[in-house]
């Protein structure tokens, strides 16, 4: 799945709105330079103003990056988060198993709770979304039991699959609802 549809489709908090409008930004002002470096477009735009739309675009999609996860953190406090009786299990991969294929089949299996496939700032402690982690990288955001994450990036030899039910605005419960096991990434 493409990043941009999926930035749009988990917006909600203050924070990633703002990162959301610099994704924007940055696209539209690296379109806009590029487009006057070459000549092709904005012709009223000086050559030197859309050498420096150039250069701010990428300085805006770092900075969205950056407004989320450091700048404009946004405090959860656990007091605040609902406990979910919900229990993550992982099928497959199984602990200890070796794989040597450039995917990895995950399939999760979750009592006492629903997985939706939408975002919601509407908190209930049975209904969530699956994530998915591999060596605490979050690879996926499932709405389905099976998934299938890319491995080729991992280098030979074991690693950890973690799952976490999270609530339905992605934060996680408290107590975490979370199961993990490690598998064997071989060379091939």
């Amino acid at each position: 799945m493409p990043a941009f549809p999926l930035l749009i489709a988990h917006g909600g908090r203050p924070d990633e709105l703002v990162a959301q409008i610099l994704v924007v930004a940055g696209l539209v002002a690296g379109w806009v330079g590029i487009s006057r470096v070459r000549g092709r477009r904005f012709a009223q735009i000086p050559v030197a103003a859309g050498w420096l739309l150039v250069g701010l675009a990428p300085a805006l999609l770092a900075l969205a990056i950056l407004v989320p996860t450091v700048i404009w953190r946004t405090p959860v406090n656990s007091a605040d988060r609902p406990s979910s009786t919900a229990v993550i299990r992982i099928a497959e991969p199984v602990e200890g198993q070796r794989v040597s294929t450039a995917t990895l089949d995950v399939v999760t299996e979750i009592t006492g709770a629903t997985v939706v496939d939408a975002s919601s700032t509407q908190v209930a402690p049975d209904t969530g979304h699956v994530h998915i982690y591999v060596d605490d990288r979050l690879m996926s955001m499932a709405y389905a039991p099976e998934q299938e994450i890319a491995i080729d990036w991992l280098s030979p030899g074991p690693h950890v699959l973690r799952v976490e039910f999270v609530a339905a605005d992605h934060v996680a419960f408290d107590p975490p609802v979370e199961a993990s096991v490690t598998f064997v990434k071989l060379t091939g």
